[in-house]
């Protein structure tokens, strides 16, 4: 028995062989089995891989080869006041180089602006550098820049102490600084002239020995990636933007496609005209990529010193509504903000809490008083070309102020 199953398994390998080697039987019609030359399957093609996404903190776009990865981002307070002769910080040094430049109502009508820039080592000359306000503090806090100013008001000082913020904030005031003597021979007050270069930051910096390193997990605002294209925004043309921070400080954009950016004006009272907001650095006039309006409420802080000055207290805790502008066209928005320490959101007017995407690129940011947003307006032509000088009453108030040291 064992030897016959030997037999047939001696049988069935030749068999096997056989057909190996192509000698199988001829089927009933008379050809031969086809037989694969290569039977090894085609190994499947690597996918492409994902191209990364890093973006820049303040602009979403790509970062070069000289972003400095782990440094802080730097924000900057510079005076915006254009009274009078004597009384004005218009145009200013170096604003054409931040990422995102921030405007609000400060005391008297005015507004200030706080410039954010990625890199604190590439301000060449900035000028007028002004006091520290706490509804910029507020807003830039999550992100724990480097503070650079000259003063700050009693609030701001209570803020800082509160978030222990001391070792970040450089106030020049206790560092030494210097006066644009061109500015001065203008005739212009000195505390419109006050500047700083990159070289005077690092002193400040060095004297304060502050912690410049800080690694960023995420961006400013919920950035389109720049691997993408552009989101189209959904709602009407805006090909020009006009912002009323108080009766005589008003703030214009103009949408020019060449460029891909809105361009920027403001209105002057000490010229009594509207004026394209330059860089003296360079004569280049302002443009951002984005435009966000934040309306919320605006009360005034007690002033028990009796000094008469109307410290502007911004109500960010409830957020409130806006508008974001991109690409000649307006999106309404809501926005929300919370504590001091919660980072601004964005948000989708339906009340749904969805993300706004915001396209890459430099952002112009105005936080604005319920009061003005009846006269704030977009239009389908440039704004700054279509508004008369004097539209918003009466603004000798404004004219007679001089700002707070």
């Amino acid at each position: 028995m064992k030897k016959l199953l030997a037999v047939l398994l001696i049988v069935s390998l030749v068999l096997t062989l056989l057909t190996a080697c192509g000698g199988a039987p001829a089927s009933d019609s008379g050809s031969a089995a086809p037989v694969a030359a290569n039977s090894t399957p085609e190994p499947e093609p690597e996918p492409e891989p994902e191209p990364p996404y890093e973006p820049a903190v303040l602009t979403g776009l790509p970062k070069g080869e000289d972003y400095p990865e782990g440094q802080r981002i730097a924000a900057v307070m510079v005076n915006n006041i254009a009274n009078a002769s004597t009384n004005d910080a218009r145009p200013q040094n170096g604003l054409s180089g931040a990422d995102i430049l921030i405007e609000i109502k400060v005391e008297g009508g005015i507004t200030r602006f706080c410039a954010l820039f990625t890199d604190y080592r590439k301000i060449e000359y900035i000028c007028p550098v002004r006091s520290a306000r706490d509804q910029f503090f507020q807003l830039f806090l999550p992100f724990q820049p480097m503070f650079i100013h000259i003063g700050e008001s009693v609030v701001q000082t209570q803020y800082k102490k509160d978030f222990g913020y001391e070792d970040l904030d450089v106030n020049f005031d206790d560092i030494g600084f210097s006066y644009d003597s061109s500015r001065k021979a203008q005739g212009i007050r000195e505390w419109e002239t006050a500047y700083l270069t990159a070289e005077d930051i690092q002193r400040g910096l060095d004297k304060k020995q502050t912690d410049i390193y800080r690694t960023y997990s995420s961006a400013f605002f919920d950035f389109v990636n720049y691997n993408e294209p552009n989101r189209v925004l959904t709602g009407d043309d805006a090909m020009g933007i006009k912002i009323v921070h108080s009766q005589s400080y008003r703030t214009y954009f103009d949408w020019d496609a060449a460029s891909g950016k809105y361009l920027m004006s403001q209105y002057s009272l000490r010229h009594r005209d509207i004026r394209p907001s330059t860089d003296a650095n360079n004569d280049e006039q302002l443009g951002f990529e984005n435009v966000v309006v934040l309306f919320t409420d605006f009360d005034v802080y007690p002033d028990p010193g009796g000094s008469g000055y109307d410290l502007q207290k911004v109500n960010y805790s409830f957020g409130g509504v806006g508008y974001y502008f991109n690409g000649g066209k307006a999106e309404p928005i809501r926005w929300l903000k919370g504590s001091p320490m919660e980072a601004l959101r964005l948000v989708d007017a339906e009340g749904n809490e969805t993300s706004v995407k915001v396209n890459p690129g430099k952002t112009y940011i105005a936080v604005v008083d319920l009061d003005m947003a009846p006269e704030f307006e977009y239009n389908m032509v440039g704004s700054s070309q279509n508004d008369t000088a004097d539209t918003v009453g009466d603004d000798s108030a404004t004219a007679n102020f001089v700002e707070m040291d």
